[in-house]
């Protein structure tokens, strides 16, 4: 008898190890992938720019340098580009641009950041409200250019993050929260 519990035991201990196999290589792969110093923008002027600025400089410590507006000059001396995805009419109009001069500088500071090799880290913190037709073309183009994406689950409902990402290889980390967001944007980060 005293064999065959032991037989028991040992089972979902090996499963356990041979799931490890195939999922803790990913997960290491994905830590440390984002070096300092980096830059914090908005593509689609949302607010969510201020909440993730505190997020990752205030509680986490990482010191990023944050500009909304942030041009491809701003990229220079930059190691990782934090992009904050979240399309605002309001944000739009207050900054003086329309949805069109808005994408014409995202493509433009994707391609700058490739060309520098600074590794793209994409965020969606805004949740379902931060969700529509303009954001969903921000998705579009915006997810095939990341390294890693981060996206709070209600903003994700139905998988577009997921389907996207799926297309181009590029991990996604679907959290239940803000907290859960810093939580994984932190891992990513090397000390």
């Amino acid at each position: 008898m005293r064999n065959k519990n032991k037989t028991y035991t040992t089972i979902p201990t090996l499963f356990a190890f041979s799931a490890c196999l195939f999922i803790c290589p990913k997960i290491a792969q994905a830590q440390g992938t984002f070096s300092k110093p980096g830059l914090i923008t908005s593509i689609g002027q949302s607010s969510d720019i201020a909440v993730v600025k505190a997020l990752l400089n205030t509680k986490l410590k990482l010191g990023l340098e944050a500009k909304a507006l942030a041009q491809v000059a701003d990229l220079s001396g930059m190691k990782t580009l934090v992009v904050v995805l979240g399309a605002s009419v309001k944000g739009l109009g207050a900054a003086g641009l329309n949805f069109d001069q808005e994408m014409d500088r995202a493509k433009v500071m994707l391609k700058a950041a490739k060309e520098k090799d600074i590794q793209i880290l994409t965020m969606h913190v805004g949740g379902e409200a931060r969700r529509g037709k303009t954001t969903n073309d921000l998705i579009e183009s915006i997810v095939p250019e990341s390294k890693h994406i981060v996206v709070v689950a209600s903003g994700n409902k139905d998988k577009i993050f997921n389907t996207m990402a799926a297309k181009h290889g590029i991990p996604v980390a679907e959290v239940p929260n803000l907290a859960a967001a810093g939580d994984a944007v932190k891992s990513l980060f090397k000390e």
